[in-house]
């Protein structure tokens, strides 16, 4: 029989890899489109956003993934992942407002 928390923490990473996925697909629909635009109708305001767009959802995707982890560590009481898990959350936070 199966342990518990591994059946939970196997769920995480299936979770966790669809989330990815989905990410990862959004942005390359936004680019693609945003390159699709720029290419037709020239560089546009409507191709910037839809770049600027899937740039955003790239850069966040892994943050996505963060958060997801955070919140099923937190689930399973497992303490000690979600302490280092909020730690690199913060860490990417600051590296984002430091760098805006």
């Amino acid at each position: 029989m199966s342990d518990p928390a591994d059946d939970a923490i196997e769920r995480l990473e299936v979770r966790v890899g669809r989330l990815l996925k989905a990410g990862v697909m959004l942005a390359t629909v936004c680019l693609a489109a945003g390159l699709a635009l720029s290419l037709a109708l020239g560089a546009g305001r409507a191709a910037n956003v839809t770049l600027k767009a899937g740039l955003v959802i790239l850069m966040l995707t892994p943050l996505a993934r963060v958060i997801a982890s955070l919140v099923a560590y937190v689930r399973l009481r497992d303490w000690f992942f979600a302490g280092t898990t909020a730690l690199v959350f913060v860490v990417l936070v600051a590296a984002w407002l430091l760098k805006a």
